[in-house]
């Protein structure tokens, strides 16, 4: 004789433990004569408990701490975020030249010099500063330093003009002036580079109103003066500039 389902009297509900082992008829009989209400027992049906195993799975998931990644010293490893990928260069662009390694310097004097006649209504062509002299005879260039002096064969009667040179942030510089009745001889720049029996200058020579009044000769640009045999001066290679006529330039020593 069992106990009335061992339930207690002062409740109207079903042992929980009954209903799981029961069929759904047997589950419906007991509820039934418990007065458990029918809808309960539809609920619980759509809605199974878990079984014990379930449930103990689920508890062991909790208990268990997160996985955790260490580094080789002990400490948290950080997660590693994926790197992100190169810069593409747009479609239909090129992409940037790699750097190059700067070109040997080469043979100063090998470049090209002015050639004319110059237009005098064009704009005057715009030069690129020397960022240093390049010496390669400290004897000539001593001797550039210390120089006596330009002329231009047309002034006859005019003394000797003053060339004044001067090395500032190694970049020697010419200025001077040749200037009487007959016409002005007027030389301004720097000098690119200087060997042994030469120099490249690099600015403004400069004839007005010589061989004949009005005659104005312009040269600006890169030209060359060299010393010929045993001669005290460098004269300017590019004499003939302005039309046919031939202009000697000379600076001494």
């Amino acid at each position: 004789m069992h106990k009335d389902f061992d339930r207690d009297p002062s409740t109207n509900s079903v042992p929980l433990k009954w209903l799981r082992g029961a069929s759904v008829a047997a589950a419906v009989a007991m509820a039934l004569a418990a007065g458990v209400p029918a809808s309960a027992l539809a609920a619980r049906g759509a809605a199974p408990e878990a079984s014990d195993n379930d449930a103990g799975a689920a508890s062991a998931a909790a208990a268990q701490p997160a996985a955790r990644t260490t580094s080789a010293h002990g400490a948290p490893a950080a997660t590693a975020t994926p790197a992100a990928p190169a810069a593409q260069a747009p479609a239909g662009g090129a992409r940037p030249a790699p750097a190059q390694a700067a070109a040997p310097a080469g043979d100063p004097f090998a470049a090209p010099v002015t050639v004319g006649p110059m237009n005098p209504y064009a704009p005057r062509p715009t030069l690129a500063p020397v960022q240093k002299t390049i010496i390669q005879n400290q004897a000539a260039y001593e001797r550039l330093m210390n120089n006596s002096g330009i002329t231009v064969q047309w002034l006859w009667h005019a003394d000797r003009g003053h060339l004044q040179a001067t090395d500032t942030d190694d970049v020697v510089r010419l200025e001077g002036t040749q200037s009487n009745y007959e016409g002005t001889l007027k030389m301004k720049g720097e000098v690119v580079a200087i060997s042994t029996d030469r120099f490249r200058f690099r600015g403004t020579i400069l004839i007005v109103d010589a061989p004949d009044k009005g005659r104005n000769c312009e040269r600006t640009g890169d030209f060359d003066f060299r010393i010929s045999g045993k001669r005290k001066y460098w004269r300017l290679q590019q004499m003939e500039f302005c039309g046919t006529l031939t202009d000697y330039v000379d600076v001494y020593f």
